[in-house]
């Protein structure tokens, strides 16, 4: 059934599941790690370019100003004076939400600059303005160190994205420095990341594209391999099977009967109620057959005489054409009565298939019959012999059962029945 199946397919079901399977993860391996290590280096970028936009802006403040708004002393006009180059910059860059700039006093962070205090960007934007000296609220995306880093002179930029009512956004910080050099402050600038997600969106449906693409070639090719798999094997097969049949007759040849007689005899049970036996069938006269009718009537009565073999004789019998004119019946579970029947109804049978108008033909056959334990399928062929030796002496046409008086015409010489590939029998025709 499941050979059948494998049939209508084309291929064996388990080997296109592994194949397609071990492809997929192979496939989807080399589209996700690039997909993966793209994306990372696309957010990289943008952090660069974040922490960029920061130090350019912490570039234009005025850093002893700034010290100064930072003790908290500065006036309105201060103020204004002080974040009056960040507004500037805040309006040529559309891509930047917020820009600010914050102090720190005993480790806690607070606002001092703010372009959203600027009514009119504030308005243009949609901005909410943060009071100068606003405690800044540490959100969980900033790690415990940013301050500290800030506080060394070094830009930091958020890992990861933020969100808040207002979108996506990157903020990156750059500190202020004095005339002194040292750092009096920092900037903050918030990133818009609408055009940045909008083209992420587009990298995800080609990512999805690419996974969907994977999956159906790696379905394609495990269709592929399996297929070639199922071809190979049933090729192999074929020559397997080539190897055991016989091809005119479609019988087992010496070496398939070899293998699966001495499968049963050596596997079944060993009891020594258990008896085998063996037909050694021989066509009588088949050269004068294919002097007079032509070797096409030969094969036809080759091809008649394995039909007759193939009958349901006895169950389990085993036919096989040895070569030539020769053919064999190895019958399991068989006793000697049991033989004799199988004997004469294979004679009538031949009879009978040439009362039906072919080209006449005629057998003579060798019965043995051995006792397990007793000996193995050498043995059994030996014996088989030498009764068809019996039955061709007799006259031909006939069957002939070993028995004692026949021990003498025994081939000693050829042990093993198929290695030695000889005649089965010794009668000339």
């Amino acid at each position: 059934m499941r050979q059948d199946k494998e049939r209508g397919w084309g291929v064996q079901p388990h080997v296109l599941l592994g194949s397609t399977v071990l492809i997929a993860v192979l496939m989807l391996a080399l589209v996700l790690i690039p997909q993966t290590l793209s994306r990372q280096a696309r957010l990289e970028v943008l952090r660069s370019h974040v922490g960029e936009e920061a130090r350019v802006a912490a570039s234009v403040v005025d850093g002893d100003a700034h010290r100064h708004l930072i003790e908290g002393h500065g006036t309105a006009e201060e103020l204004d004076a002080a974040r009056a180059p960040l507004l500037r910059l805040h309006r040529a860059w559309p891509e930047a939400r917020y820009v600010y700039t914050m102090g720190m006093h005993d480790d806690r962070a607070f606002f001092v600059l703010d372009t959203a205090q600027d009514p009119l960007l504030a308005a243009e934007r949609g901005l909410r303005m943060s009071r100068y000296l606003e405690p800044f609220q540490l959100r969980e995306e900033y790690e415990s160190d940013w301050l500290v880093e800030l506080a060394a002179g070094l830009t930091y930029v958020n890992p990861q994205y933020q969100h808040d009512d207002y979108g996506y956004f990157l903020t990156g910080h750059a500190p202020i420095r004095d005339s002194t050099g040292q750092v009096s402050g920092f900037v903050g600038v918030d990133f818009d990341l609408e055009y940045f997600l909008a083209e992420e969106a587009r990298f995800r449906r080609i990512e999805l594209a690419s996974l969907f693409g994977a999956l159906l070639l790696s379905l394609v090719l495990g269709w592929v391999y399996a297929r070639h798999h199922f071809l190979q094997q049933a090729e192999l097969r074929r020559h397997y099977e080539s190897s055991m049949n016989d091809s005119l007759s479609g019988l087992l040849n010496r070496r398939g009967a070899d293998t699966a007689i001495r499968s049963v005899m050596e596997g079944g049970a060993t009891g020594h109620d258990r008896f085998h036996a063996a037909l050694l069938v021989d066509i009588d006269h088949f050269k004068q057959i294919n002097d007079t009718y032509g070797h096409a009537k030969g094969d036809s009565v080759i091809a008649r005489l394995a039909e007759v073999l193939r009958m349901p004789l006895h169950a389990g019998a085993v036919p096989v054409r040895l070569g030539g004119d020769e053919f064999l019946l190895f019958v399991p579970d068989c006793d000697q009565d049991a033989a004799k029947r199988i004997a004469s109804r294979l004679l009538d049978e031949v009879r009978a298939t040439t009362a039906s108008g072919a080209a006449p033909f005629e057998v003579s056959v060798g019965v043995a019959v051995v006792q397990a334990g007793e000996g193995g399928f050498d043995l059994l062929y030996r014996r088989a012999d030498s009764a068809l030796y019996e039955a061709k002496s007799g006259g031909k046409n006939r069957y002939a059962i070993f028995d004692a008086s026949m021990a003498d015409m025994e081939d000693t010489d050829g042990a093993d029945a198929f290695g030695s590939f000889r005649t089965v029998t010794q009668t000339a025709e």
